[in-house]
């Protein structure tokens, strides 16, 4: 196949990925534009907030999948980076894999994590896992980002306490909702943080009732069709945006980059920032 015939079949297949949503995707030889991001705005009915005053909001912003590293373009960890910022969240989380096979890139990381708006929440990925855990969450940590392995935390954001929990990850075998929600006094009001999308599942068995995940790309090369059946062969139930996991709603973010320069293609698979507005 020339180059010519190539770009052309690459952009029809754009187009189909493209037709069953409101975004765009700007195609190139090698994938998604870099620095293109869709920021999905959700509004959640939140049980956690019947402790709050009547009629609080709050907002959460969610990043995941960053891949710090070659596969990852510079424009497109920026532009994350400042739609952040411009959310204006009272509460940021990060859904794992910061790196990608090492911790070769952790000063990269660190400067993109510093960059950040606070207060920041953090849970790992299979990346992590893969590249050095202890020293992800001790950079995490120096930088005023709690890491959350199967364990919760109490914040109260301007007199809205908030449980967040986060359950390790469920791909390498880490998660443990049993432990993650063993203090946990209401888990139905908790928000909770899974890289790997299917420990939903168990974590609603457990009370939780919220789960923000990432780990999937957004399917990262969508072909209807062809996609899904290809997902459903390898047991990937959950790809992309809302669904009803056993007894918790997910969410499935669609990630920043990726670990090798494999095209994004399709609309749901377009970096995303998510943000949920949280209400009774």
């Amino acid at each position: 196949m020339d180059r010519r015939t190539f770009l052309r079949r690459t952009s029809q297949i754009a187009a189909l990925g493209a037709a069953g949503g409101a975004l765009g995707v700007a195609i190139e030889a090698h994938g998604v534009e870099a620095g293109r991001l869709a920021v999905r705005d959700h509004a959640i009915a939140f049980c956690g907030a019947q402790a709050w005053t009547p009629r609080s909001r709050l907002r959460v912003a969610q990043l995941s999948d960053v891949h710090v590293g070659w596969g990852t373009p510079a424009e497109t960890l920026l532009a994350a980076q400042r739609a952040a910022w411009l959310a204006r969240p009272d509460l940021l989380v990060l859904t794992g894999d910061y790196v990608n096979r090492s911790l070769g890139e952790i000063d990269a990381l660190r400067a993109w994590v510093a960059g950040l708006p606070r207060p920041c929440v953090a849970t790992l990925g299979n990346h992590d896992h893969w590249s050095g855990a202890a020293g992800l969450r001790r950079m995490f940590e120096a930088e005023g980002v709690p890491v959350l392995v199967n364990s919760h935390l109490d914040l109260d954001l301007g007199g809205r306490p908030l449980v967040v929990v986060g359950v390790d990850d469920g791909f390498t075998h880490r998660d443990d909702p049993a432990q993650a929600f063993r203090h946990v006094a209401a888990p139905d009001r908790a928000l909770v943080l899974s890289h790997e999308p299917r420990a939903a599942d168990r974590i609603g068995l457990h009370g939780g009732r919220l789960v923000l995940s990432g780990h999937t790309h957004g399917g990262q090369f969508v072909v209807p069709g062809l996609t899904s059946a290809v997902t459903g062969l390898i047991g990937m139930r959950y790809i992309a945006g809302w669904y009803q996991a056993g007894e918790a709603l997910l969410y499935v973010n669609a990630g920043v980059g990726a670990s090798v320069r494999v095209p994004r293609v399709g609309a749901q698979a377009v970096p995303e920032l998510s943000v949920f507005d949280l209400a009774a």
